[in-house]
Parts: C-alpha cells; sequence; structure tokens
C-alpha cells in the first residue's frame, strides 16, 4: 500500500538524520547523568574536620553542646574541633571582631554565638567564610537543638532520654487490599512512579505529535506536497507521516528504554532510588498502549492543523487549544491521585483529550474496574477514528492552500465539501 510507502520514507527519513543519531545518544547519557552523577557526589563528596569556636553566653550549654556533636569522620576521628570561648555582654563586640579575623585567615571555619536568652527565644547565630554547607549545619543546628530540649526539660525535673521515648513517633505502613490479595503500598513511592510516567507521556506525546505538523507545513512549504499528490491519496499521506513519525519516536524511546533497564538497575541495586520508584510489567504494558493510543489522536490532529497552516507561527496559534488540553492532565494529578475511583477521575479517564494520561495514572495508583478500561479504550480509538475522518477531509483541501489562514468557517465549508 502506498500508506506504508509514505510510512517507510518518513520512518528512514527521521532515523537517518544527525538530530536523531544525536538526541538518541545525549538523551540517555544525559538521563543517566541525570540520576547516578548526583548520588554517586552525594555518596563519596568527602567531608573534612571542622573547627569552630563556641561563645557561650549562658555560661552552662558548651560541655553538652561538646557531646551533642559527637560526628565522626569516615577514619573514626571528630568531625567538630570546638573552642570555648568566655565573653561578657560587654567583651561581645572585641571577641565578636577577634573570631571574625580568624575566620578571615583561615584559622577556623566559623564560631557560634549561644545568647543569654537561647532557652526562651530559641535563637544562636553562626559566623562563618562558608555557610552553604547543608549537611555540615545541619549537624550542628541538631546537636544544639539536642542540648536546648535537654536543659529545657531538666528544668522542669523531666529526664531527656525518657521524654525522647516516650515521643518517639508511629509509622503506618499502608496495605493496598485488592481482589485476593494484598501489597506494601507507598504513596509517596507511587506517587513519584506515576508523576515520572505521566511526564514522559506527555512530552513524547507532544513532541512527536507537533513533529508530524511540522513535516506536513515544510513539504506545504517546499511544494513538495503537490508532487506526492499528483501519486496518492491526500488520507494516504497524512496516515502514512503520521505512522512513519510514530515509529520514529517509538525506535528512539525503544532505544532509550534499553538503555533505561541497564541506568535502572544500578539505581535500584544502590539503594537510593528504590525507595522513590517501583513499577512493574504490567506498568510498562499500559505505557505503551496509552503512548499509542495518545500519540495517534493528537498526532491526528496535529497534521490537521499542519494542513491549514502555512507557517510554524501560525501552527502555534493554531495548536494552543489542542496543547492546553494535553496540559491540563499534568495540572490535576493530585486531584486524581487523591481519588482515582471518584466521580472527577473517572469522567475525565473517559475523555479522549485527556484519556491517554488520566486512565493511565487511575491504573498505576488504584486499578480501576476492567469495564472502565475498556471503555475508555474504545472511546480512544473511536475519537481516533472521527479525528481521522475530519482531518483527512481539511486535510485534502487544506493541504494545497497557500496564503491566509482560513478562519473556522472556512474549515468547515471544507469538511462539508469533502
Amino acid at each position: 500500500m502506498k500508506l506504508f510507502k509514505v510510512a517507510k520514507r518518513e520512518y528512514l527519513d527521521r532515523v537517518r538524520r544527525k538530530s536523531f543519531v544525536i538526541g538518541t545518544i545525549l538523551g540517555p547519557i544525559l538521563m543517566g547523568a541525570m540520576i547516578v552523577v548526583p548520588g554517586l557526589l552525594f555518596e563519596h563528596s568527602p567531608e573534612s574536620r571542622m573547627s569552630m569556636a563556641v561563645v557561650d553566653l549562658t555560661d552552662s550549654l558548651y560541655a553538652s553542646f561538646e557531646g551533642a556533636l559527637d560526628d565522626t569522620l569516615s577514619d573514626g576521628s571528630a568531625m567538630f574541633v570546638l573552642r570555648n570561648v568566655p565573653a561578657t555582654g560587654g567583651e561581645l563586640d572585641a571577641v565578636k571582631k577577634d573570631l571574625s579575623g580568624e575566620v578571615a585567615s583561615g584559622a577556623i571555619e566559623g564560631y557560634l554565638i549561644l545568647p543569654r536568652d537561647v532557652f526562651e527565644k530559641g535563637t544562636a547565630t553562626y559566623f562563618g567564610k562558608k555557610v552553604s554547607n547543608i549537611r555540615t549545619l545541619e549537624r550542628i543546628e541538631n546537636g544544639l537543638n539536642k542540648t536546648i530540649v535537654a536543659r529545657r526539660l531538666s528544668i522542669q525535673g523531666l529526664d531527656y532520654g525518657k521524654i525522647t521515648a516516650m515521643l518517639k513517633r508511629v509509622n503506618i505502613e499502608t496495605v493496598q487490599v485488592g481482589k485476593g490479595a494484598e501489597k506494601a503500598n507507598d504513596f509517596e513511592r507511587m506517587y513519584i512512579t506515576s508523576f515520572i510516567f505521566i511526564m514522559i507521556l506527555y512530552m513524547t506525546i507532544l513532541l512527536w505529535g507537533v513533529a508530524v505538523q511540522r513535516s506536513i507545513i515544510e513539504e506545504k512549504n517546499n511544494r513538495i506536497i503537490e508532487v506526492l499528490l499528483s501519486s496518492l491519496r491526500p488520507f494516504d499521506l497524512m496516515a502514512g507521516k503520521i505512522v512513519g513519525v510514530g515509529a520514529a519516536g517509538l525506535t528512539q524511546y525503544a532505544l532509550w528504554g534499553v538503555f533505561s533497564i541497564g541506568i535502572g538497575s544500578y539505581a535500584l541495586s544502590t539503594g537510593q532510588f528504590s525507595q522513590f520508584v517501583s513499577f512493574g510489567w504490567s506498568t510498562i504494558a499500559f505505557f505503551i498502549l496509552f503512548y499509542l493510543l495518545g500519540f495517534l489522536f493528537y498526532s491526528t490532529l496535529f497534521a490537521g492543523i499542519g494542513a491549514v497552516c502555512n507557517t510554524d507561527q501560525e501552527a502555534q496559534q493554531l495548536q494552543t487549544p489542542v496543547v492546553m488540553c494535553l496540559a491540563f492532565t499534568i495540572i490535576i494529578p493530585m486531584a486524581v491521585m487523591q481519588n482515582p475511583d471518584g466521580t472527577f477521575a473517572t469522567v475525565c479517564s473517559m475523555i479522549p483529550f485527556f484519556a491517554p494520561i488520566l486512565m493511565f495514572m487511575r491504573i498505576n495508583i488504584l486499578m480501576p474496574p476492567v469495564w472502565q478500561i475498556a471503555l475508555s479504550i474504545a472511546i480512544l480509538l473511536a475519537s481516533i477514528y472521527i479525528a481521522g475522518i475530519l482531518a483527512a477531509k481539511v486535510f485534502r483541501i487544506g493541504i494545497l492552500m497557500y496564503g491566509k489562514r482560513p478562519d473556522v468557517r472556512e474549515i468547515l465549508k471544507w469538511m462539508r465539501r469533502a
């Protein structure tokens, strides 16, 4: 069939481009770098000993604070080296000036001032040349909090250790109950996994759908379209472009998927990412299914827009409502997440503009009834067929129209005439 010849031409034309090869290679590299490099840097970033002066205006906290900062380096030595600097209220300015000089010369990393009212106001001040080391400052803050709270409790005649044991938080482990089965569930992991996949769905459907539109506008401006239509039907040309570009997109993401298996295996083996993501083969299967359905539906609409417009600028204006429908599914994930089997989520997952992403999200969070999944897929297939018929009518006339972009009334006339 001529349709498949057009699809083959579109597919080979795209996969042979340098941009496709570079994108296919750089995509996994960048993706791997974003996943692996931060973890490696965080895991292997060296920590050094920190010397710090403490000005304890309360004359009662230094010893306890020094004991609370018991962090050690990889060789077992103490991470913090503290020095007690006595001072009175009148001497504070002079002491601060001397200590600031030591910080500037590199003799110490910084100094901490504990005011007399630290028990009431709960505020201390750290002075240092580098104040961006979040982990080190967090250790200092935790040690000081522990010291202050223990002293407050001691004043009231209470034991810090016993109070801490009694205030230990209770963690609730969630278990999702299904038909004849139970499985451990984690909202944070489920949300992150769903969000990653719906973002991939959103980007792939949008990028490759727009690619169909740009391909039509490019050939229309080059007048190649007139030569092609002399030997094949407009519908075969439009459908061939959709199939060919879609196959190129699947090829790229299949290559990325192979690479992701290796990256994902490494990331999960480190234990750093297994607590954040979790998915199985059913997730992958539904992802592919709804990607194909979503791409076919939206690329058909983009093909109709490309046939009407003469430039990318015109197309950007006309495609805004279509893109906004797709973007809507990224705006409301929390509403669906909170009540995946509610009326709002159920109705939206049946609307073809939203179904590819929202139904996939519902499946990933809480498996809906089989009839709802089947109905959503049937509605999508029917919508693809109807959109294809309408787009083909617009394509048949609009593909040979040049000059001023037609308005809505004229496009409706094209549909009736076709």
